[in-house]
C-alpha cells in the first residue's frame, strides 16, 4: 500500500516569493534613486554656471524701479535741454528752407533798420550774412544765429549804444561729451563789435545772462574809445547751443562680412514630348 502523498509547504514558498519581489523593488527604487541624484548633480552643476551681474535680481519690483529711475533720469535731461538748447523755429518746417530763411532775414533786417533810424543809427549790412543763399542743410542752425542777433541787435539799440559796428557769422563747434568720445552739443557763436558806455555794456551783460533759452558770453575784449565822450570799443562773442544731430545705428559686423547668399538655378522641366520610357 503506497504511502499517502506530503502536504505541500506554501509557508516557506511564499517566504520566498515575498523576499525576492522585496529586493526586486529595492534595487529598482536604488536604480531609480540613482538617476534622480544622478539628475540632481547635473542640474546644481548647469546652476552654478551661471553668472548675474552682482546686482539685484531682475525681479518685478526692480523693474519697475529702473523704469521709474528712467522716466525720472529723461525728463530731468529734457529740463535741461530746454533751458540750454535752442529749438529750431516750427514754421521752417513746412516751408522751403533757403526761401524761409530769405523772408526771416528781410523781416529782421527791417526791423532793426526801424529801431536804428528812430535813434540815428545804421544796422550793419547784410547783419554779418553772404548775400548769396546759404545750402538747405544750414538753414536751421544759421536761423538761430539769426535770431540771436536780432535779440542782441534789438537789446544794445534800446540800450542806446553809440554805434553798432558789426557782426559776425562764426561756424559751429561740437561740444564734446565729458570723458566720452560723442559729441552732446553744437555751439552756434556770432561776434558782434559796438561802441557803447560802461554802464550801457554791464545793462546789456546783465541782460544777456538772464536770458533764456541760455546764451554763453565766449569772449569779450574791451578797448578804450573815444575820449570826449568816454565810449569803449567793444568786441564779444555770443552763443547758442542746439542738441548734437544723433550718429546712426551702427551695421553689426556679421551682417557686413557675410557673404551674400548664393541663389540657386532653376531645376530643368522635363520635356513634355519625351516618354518616360525612353
Amino acid at each position: 500500500m503506497a504511502p499517502p502523498p506530503r502536504p505541500i509547504v506554501w509557508g516557506p514558498l511564499l517566504g520566498a516569493v515575498v523576499v525576492g519581489a522585496a529586493l526586486a523593488g529595492a534595487a529598482a527604487w536604488w536604480a531609480n534613486l540613482q538617476a534622480i541624484e544622478a539628475t540632481i548633480r547635473s542640474t546644481r552643476s548647469a546652476i552654478k554656471k551661471l553668472t548675474l551681474s552682482g546686482g539685484v535680481p531682475p525681479n518685478q519690483d526692480v523693474m519697475d524701479y529702473l523704469k521709474r529711475r528712467a522716466a525720472s533720469l529723461d525728463a530731468r535731461y529734457a529740463h535741461w535741454l530746454e533751458l540750454v538748447t535752442s529749438p529750431p523755429p516750427a514754421e521752417a518746417a513746412s516751408a522751403d528752407p533757403q526761401l524761409y530763411f530769405q523772408e526771416r532775414f528781410h523781416e529782421v533786417q527791417r526791423t532793426l533798420e526801424r529801431l536804428a533810424t528812430a535813434r540815428g543809427l545804421a544796422v550793419p549790412e547784410q547783419l554779418g550774412f553772404p548775400k548769396e543763399l546759404p545750402p538747405s542743410d544750414t538753414v536751421t542752425r544759421l536761423l538761430i544765429q539769426l535770431s540771436l542777433i536780432e535779440e542782441t541787435a534789438a537789446l544794445m539799440l534800446k540800450q542806446g549804444v553809440a554805434a553798432l559796428t558789426s557782426f559776425t557769422v562764426e561756424d559751429p563747434e561740437p561740444v564734446p561729451e565729458e570723458d566720452q568720445d560723442g559729441t552732446l552739443l553744437v555751439r552756434l557763436p556770432i561776434r558782434v563789435r559796438l561802441s557803447c558806455s560802461l554802464t550801457q555794456l554791464l545793462k546789456i551783460l546783465g541782460t544777456v545772462q538772464r536770458a533764456r533759452p541760455l546764451v554763453d558770453l565766449r569772449g569779450l575784449r574791451v578797448q578804450p574809445g573815444s575820449a570826449a565822450d568816454g565810449t569803449l570799443e567793444v568786441e564779444f562773442v555770443l552763443a547758442r547751443y542746439v542738441p548734437a544731430p544723433r550718429a546712426p545705428a551702427s551695421v553689426p559686423e556679421e551682417a557686413t562680412s557675410r557673404p551674400p547668399r548664393r541663389r540657386r538655378p532653376p531645376r530643368e522641366k522635363d520635356d513634355p514630348s519625351t516618354s518616360r520610357d525612353e
